[in-house]
Parts: structure tokens; C-alpha cells; sequence
């Protein structure tokens, strides 16, 4: 699991999003700051995604690496994940965390999983999601 997240980190890092959006299912719901934010489909993820880069540039995070806290056992090809996410400036300093639980499916014909459900649990830099306009709507 720790190399598909940093498959994802590089790509979201890198500008390669749409590499990323491929490991979604949609719609995909988001839980943040206690609200419901759906996509309903790749191209609403990634204009959010696209802000999110931008703001997280804004703020120097430069690098983002995945730490799995936990990993529920799993059913039927479905899992909990548990991630703290660490976010690095370009000097390599640790800015801060966040916490995100992950509800993923892989069968086992698939070559990586699909994340089906993001929670938020602890903002690490929530002034990066307040850059978001959909947050500001929410």
C-alpha cells in the first residue's frame, strides 16, 4: 500500500494528476472539516486537485510522503487505510501532517486499488484546503 500512496504523491508533486484521478472510483466522496464533498467524476476531481497544487506550492510543500498508521483487514476486496501524509518544505524541513483514513477496493485481478472514499481526519495545513473554493462553499 505504501508504494501505491507514493505513486500518488509523486504524481500529485510532479503535476502528473491525471495519473492520479485514474485510482479513484467515482463518484468519490470527501469528508473534510466534518463536511461532504462529491465528485462525481474525474474532471471535478482534478480541477480541485489542480487548486490544491497550486496553493501547496503557494506554501513551499514540495514533497508529501505517506506513512500507513494502519491497515484494516480486508472483505470482499474492500479495506480501511490509515495514512499520515508529511508535508516538506524545499529545504526538506517537515511543515506538518495530515491524517486521512481510505476506504480502497482491489479484487484480485486488479494490479493496484481504487480509492473509493476520503476522510480527513486531521488537516495538517488546512490554510492549503482553505484555498480551495469548494471549501469556502461548503
Amino acid at each position: 500500500m505504501t508504494r501505491f500512496l507514493t505513486m500518488l504523491s509523486r504524481a500529485f508533486c510532479n503535476d502528473n494528476l491525471d495519473l492520479m484521478a485514474r485510482h479513484f472510483t467515482y463518484p468519490l466522496p470527501m469528508y473534510t472539516k466534518g463536511e461532504l464533498l462529491v465528485f462525481g467524476n474525474a474532471d471535478t476531481l482534478l480541477e480541485a486537485m489542480t487548486l490544491y497544487r497550486e496553493a501547496a506550492r503557494a506554501a513551499d510543500i514540495q514533497l508529501i510522503t505517506p506513512r500507513v498508521v494502519a491497515s484494516g483487514l480486508p472483505r470482499k476486496g474492500y479495506s480501511n487505510v490509515w495514512v499520515e501524509w508529511d508535508h516538506f518544505n524545499s529545504a526538506g524541513t517537515l511543515i506538518c501532517s495530515s491524517q486521512v483514513r481510505y476506504a480502497v477496493f482491489q479484487d484480485k485481478m486488479a494490479l493496484m486499488p481504487r480509492i473509493e472514499m476520503v476522510d480527513y481526519t486531521a488537516l495538517g495545513f488546512p490554510e492549503v484546503a482553505d484555498a480551495l473554493p469548494l471549501m469556502q462553499m461548503a
